[in-house]
């Protein structure tokens, strides 16, 4: 029975992440372009799994990187991969401060998404040139750094939804430990 119930919390920790890298994407495609300030759109995506790395950690938040970054790479890119790297960092780098924010905040990891999102933006940026695209340094200042600015503008309401999910999955595991400490009392 409690395996069945770690379970189910996975996969609704899952389909949360899944539904939000959707809603993400649903947004930047068809919402966002309306939304350009001189072109400049914000990167939800990169807002979720920057969020998710730090509610859940280092390596869920490569996974959701990595998870999220393939899926715009299949949609939007030719080059494969692209996405997927630059995502799994961001989640990663995000996820390594799990531990040692208040999570609570929303200041802190709004702060802490908008440094991600330019990391991600400077990580695709030198895959490109790697990949011989031509992307001038000048790219980083004046897309990159708005386009990071602009994505923290939304990483509140997200780390707020995503934090609500957690505090309730916290309170299930709660609930688990103690009814199996009882189960093993009796």
């Amino acid at each position: 029975m409690r395996g069945e119930a770690v379970v189910n919390l996975a996969t609704s920790r899952h389909s949360v992440l899944g539904m939000s890298v959707l809603t993400a994407l649903i947004l930047e495609t068809a919402v966002f372009p309306h939304l350009a300030v001189h072109g400049i759109r914000p990167d939800l995506v990169t807002v979720v799994v920057a969020c998710w790395g730090l509610l859940y950690g280092p390596r869920e938040g490569f996974l959701a990187g990595l998870g999220a970054g393939l899926v715009q790479d299949l949609l939007f890119t030719r080059y494969i991969g692209l996405f997927a790297l630059a995502g799994a960092l961001a989640g990663f780098l995000t996820g390594t401060v799990e531990s040692k924010i208040f999570k609570e905040s929303v200041w802190v990891s709004t702060a802490a998404v908008g440094v991600a999102v330019l990391g991600h933006e400077f990580v695709v940026w030198v895959l490109l040139r790697g990949l011989g695209v031509p992307a001038p340094a000048l790219c980083l200042l004046t897309v990159a750094l708005p386009g990071a600015l602009y994505s923290t503008v939304f990483a509140p309401f997200v780390y707020r939804r995503l934090l609500l999910f957690r505090f309730r999955e916290w309170a299930r595991e709660r609930e688990m430990t103690a009814g199996a400490g009882q189960v093993g009392q009796g």
